[in-house]
C-alpha cells in the first residue's frame, strides 16, 4: 500500500498507486503471446469537456455513464501535502444523441504532491440502480484518518455509495481494520477503491491501493475475498520504496467483469512497471489463477461479443502521473489461451481510463482522464 510520504506522487486517473516506484523499464519482461496488431477503423469522439473522467460503463437500456472525478472544490488548496474538499463530482450520460450529465455535486478531492502539482479523485465508476440512483464507488488514496480530516461530505470517499447517500460498503473502513495485505510485506494501511461488479447480491470490490478483492454483503459488511499477491522484480529492476519488501512490487488491482464462463476476470497494473501486468480468473471460492501476463498498467477490462477480454493499458512503458507513461493500448486476450493481440488504435489514447464494449463490438475508452477537458472515444467494430 502506497505510504502517506508517497501518496500523491502517483495520484492520478487510475490510481493511488505504489508511491516511489521509478519510472524506468524493466529489461526481460515477458509479452503475451501473439502479440500481433489487428486495425480497428478510427476513433470516433463521442463527447468532450469531461471532468476528470474515470470509468465508462454500458448500462442495459444501451446507455453510456461515464464517472468524473470532478476537479475538487471551487477555490483550489496550494500547500504541498495537503488535500481539499470539493462537490464537482458527476455522473455523465451518453444515450444516442442525448448528452449531458444526470447527477452533478459528487464530492471531489484534490490534492497537492510536494512538487506543487495537483491530483484529483472521486468518482471512479458509475451505474444506474432501479430506484432511479446511481451506484457509485468512490477513490480515496487514503486511510480513514486522511478521510475524516476532509471535513464533512467526505464521507464517501473509499466506499461504494448511492448518489441518494445510502452507504452500501465501506472498502476503507475495512482496510483500517484488517490491512490484509500485510500478510505480503506491505507494511502501510492505505485505501483507493477502483472498480466494482454485482455477484448475486453481493458486491465485488477492488482497491487498488489495498492489493485486494472485497466483497461487500446485502447487509453492508465486507470480507476479504482474496489478496493480490506482489509480484518479483527482475534482478536488474530498482527497489521501489520502502512500503514493499525489497525486489518486489505490489499488484496494484483494478478492472474486474464477468466472463462469458461465468467465472470472474481481473486485472492488475503490476505497480505500472513495464511488463508487469497480470490478468486473473477467479471463481468464488476457488483460487485464482493467472491467465495472461507481459501487458502494462492494465487499468480496465471487458468482454466482447466473442467472450474475449478486452484490456485497457494506461501507458505503454513504466511511469505514473506526472511522469510520461507514454500511449495508452488495448488488447485483445483469449481468456482460454491466453493469447494477447494488440488493437491498432492510432495512437489516440493518452492517459486512457475506462472501457465499455457494447454488444455490437464498439469499444469505448475514457481519455485525457488528468485533465478537465477530457473525452470520451469510440473505436467503432470492424463490420
Amino acid at each position: 500500500m502506497p505510504g502517506t510520504s508517497t501518496s500523491w506522487a502517483r495520484a492520478a486517473a487510475v490510481v493511488a498507486v505504489v508511491g516511489g516506484l521509478a519510472a524506468t523499464a524493466v529489461p526481460g519482461q515477458a509479452a503475451p503471446r501473439a502479440m500481433e496488431s489487428t486495425h480497428t477503423p478510427a476513433a470516433v469522439v463521442v463527447a468532450r469537456g469531461l471532468h476528470n473522467p474515470r470509468d465508462v460503463q454500458l448500462q442495459p437500456d444501451g446507455s453510456l455513464l461515464v464517472a468524473e472525478a470532478g476537479s475538487g472544490p471551487d477555490t483550489p488548496c496550494t500547500t504541498p501535502g495537503t488535500r481539499c474538499l470539493g462537490f464537482s463530482g458527476s455522473v455523465y450520460r451518453v444515450k444516442g444523441k442525448a448528452r449531458g450529465r444526470v447527477v452533478t455535486g459528487l464530492p471531489s478531492q484534490l490534492g497537492v504532491r510536494g512538487d506543487g502539482t495537483t491530483a484529483v479523485n472521486g468518482a471512479i465508476q458509475a451505474e444506474a440502480a432501479r430506484d432511479g440512483s446511481y451506484r457509485v464507488v468512490y477513490g480515496l488514496n487514503g486511510t480513514p484518518e486522511i478521510r475524516a480530516a476532509l471535513g464533512a461530505g467526505g464521507e464517501a470517499f473509499g466506499t461504494l455509495s448511492t448518489t441518494d447517500g445510502t452507504l452500501i460498503g465501506d472498502l476503507t473502513a475495512h482496510e483500517g481494520h484488517h490491512d490484509p495485505d500485510s500478510a505480503n510485506g506491505n507494511n502501510e494501511v492505505f485505501s483507493n477503491p477502483h472498480h466494482f461488479v454485482r455477484d448475486g447480491r453481493d458486491f465485488l470490490v477492488t482497491d487498488a491501493a489495498a492489493n485486494d478483492l472485497i466483497r461487500i454483503h446485502p447487509d453492508g459488511t465486507t470480507t476479504t475475498e482474496f489478496v493480490f499477491p506482489n509480484t518479483r522484480l527482475p534482478a536488474a529492476a530498482p527497489t521501489v520504496g520502502p512500503a514493499t519488501p525489497a525486489g518486489q512490487v505490489q499488484a496494484v488491482p483494478t478492472g474486474i467483469v464477468r466472463g462469458r464462463d461465468g467465472a470472474f476476470y481481473l486485472a492488475d497494473m503490476g505497480g505500472m512497471i513495464q511488463g508487469l501486468s497480470r490478468i486473473w480468473r477467479y471463481v468464488p471460492g476457488g483460487t485464482p489463477t493467472v491467465i495472461a501476463t507481459g501487458l502494462t498498467s492494465v487499468t480496465d477490462l471487458d468482454v466482447d461479443p466473442r467472450g474475449n477480454l478486452i484490456a485497457l493499458s494506461y501507458g505503454s512503458r513504466s511511469g505514473s502521473p506526472p511522469a510520461d507513461s507514454g500511449p495508452g493500448q488495448l488488447t485483445r486476450i483469449d481468456p482460454r489461451t491466453g493469447t494477447a493481440t494488440t488493437i491498432n488504435t492510432g495512437g489516440r489514447l493518452k492517459e486512457p481510463a475506462g472501457l465499455s464494449v457494447s454488444r455490437g463490438g464498439d469499444i469505448y475508452v475514457t481519455n485525457h482522464t488528468l485533465s478537465t477537458n477530457g473525452e470520451l472515444l469510440k473505436f467503432p467494430a470492424r463490420r
